[in-house]
């Protein structure tokens, strides 16, 4: 169930500090989402913060891997991922830094896919890799996520597959 407690281990601490609404642009909403669930261990994250970052009604979606290579897919409410990851994330301490963007606009849609690794904070190792797909549209002059979904890397899906012209 390591992939349910970390998004994508998708989103990076870049060491901002930006309130919830100032994502004016799509590249802005990415870093929020990896400063917000990203920290030490035992500091509680900002999740009013982390709320007001997503759509009403916005889903979440991990795609773990399975040894039969398949994917399990869940769909998770953004009140699901912090009820079932807040206490977790906070007693693993870790940060998510991209390491790879790639982002297509449309008036007031975005599309973002975003490659991360993941890194556990008292050690320094990096424990997971792989992309979130970010969909992100304007509401009121602020970009704010309408879904996120996610998938860890592994030998048959490298991070760098996701970014091949298919």
């Amino acid at each position: 169930m390591k992939h349910l407690m970390i998004f994508g281990a998708g989103l990076a601490a870049l060491g901002l500090s930006a309130p919830a609404l100032a994502q004016e642009t799509p590249g802005e909403a990415v870093e929020a989402l990896y400063d917000v669930i990203s920290g030490p261990v035992g500091e509680v994250r900002d999740w009013d913060r982390f709320r007001a970052m997503f759509l009403e009604g916005a889903q979440m979606t991990v795609l773990a891997p399975q040894p039969d290579g398949e994917d399990r897919v869940v769909t998770l409410t953004i009140e699901d991922y912090v009820s079932r990851n807040a206490e977790r994330l906070s007693e693993m301490g870790f940060t998510e830094a991209e390491t790879r963007r790639q982002t297509h606009v449309y008036g007031g849609l975005a599309t973002v896919l975003s490659a991360y690794e993941a890194t556990r904070a008292d050690t320094g190792e990096t424990f997971a890799a792989g992309v979130n797909t970010i969909v992100l549209a304007r509401q009121e002059g602020v970009w704010k996520v309408a879904s996120l979904a996610w998938r860890s890397e592994t030998g048959d899906w490298p991070v760098e597959r996701a970014f091949e012209t298919q």
